[in-house]
């Protein structure tokens, strides 16, 4: 069995995880419009911050009595309301899913690994995409696949988390060669080469600031 990170309150992980996406995000929010202006209408790193502003307002006022997998889910209910638009609506689908997966715990590397695989199924039912399609996914999926093999090695939760992250960033920097087949960014066929899925680049900052708040 996979081991958790020992001696950890999953409520304080929860909060510190948004609170440091929200700062990692905040410095990169140019950044994310710059890469989706390229393919889209430029305001992909606006609409992160106002959907991980209300999560991190959200979570302000949970009651630590609540489960840590529900404190999940009213975050990502509150980051879809605020960001609008597709990415809000997919990101929030996965907060949300991988929260109603975790629910009360254990939060292992087997049980982390699994809610994510959900919230991957979810946002990929949702958003009618897979990998290769130049979104989120391509960040995503192999991240989950690399955790995945660390939680069948018994790989404790940070380690593993960390392990997975070379996977994620290849995947980002992949998907410059790739053509958009999803999202307003389909519509410009090959134009869409040579620029990383702003999606993809933002996913990859919320991996990251995960993996900060685990190794506190």
């Amino acid at each position: 069995m996979t081991d958790s990170i020992p001696q950890c309150n999953p409520h304080t992980v929860v909060r510190t995880i948004f609170d440091n996406s929200l700062t990692l995000v905040s410095t990169k929010e140019d950044e994310l419009g710059k890469l989706d202006a390229a393919a889209g209408d430029g305001d992909h790193g606006a609409g992160m911050m106002r959907g991980l502003r209300a999560a991190h307002k959200a979570l302000l006022t949970v009651d630590d009595d609540l489960p840590a997998g529900m404190m999940l889910m009213q975050a990502g209910s509150a980051f879809a309301d605020a960001a609008g638009g597709a990415s809000g609506a997919l990101y929030g689908m996965f907060i949300m899913t991988v929260g109603k997966t975790l629910a009360a715990g254990p939060f292992d590397t087997s049980a982390v690994y699994a809610a994510l695989d959900a919230g991957m199924a979810a946002i990929a039912k949702l958003g009618k995409a897979k990998p290769g399609d130049k979104t989120m996914l391509d960040a995503l999926d192999p991240f989950v696949t690399a955790l995945g093999t660390a939680a069948g090695q018994g790989v404790e939760l940070a380690a593993a988390w960390a392990s997975a992250l070379p996977a994620a960033e290849a995947g980002v920097k992949a998907t410059a060669d790739m053509i958009a087949k999803r999202g307003r960014s389909s519509k410009l066929g090959e134009r869409s080469l040579g620029t990383a899925d702003p999606g993809a680049t933002s996913m990859l900052y919320l991996l990251l600031s995960v993996r900060d708040a685990l190794e506190r």
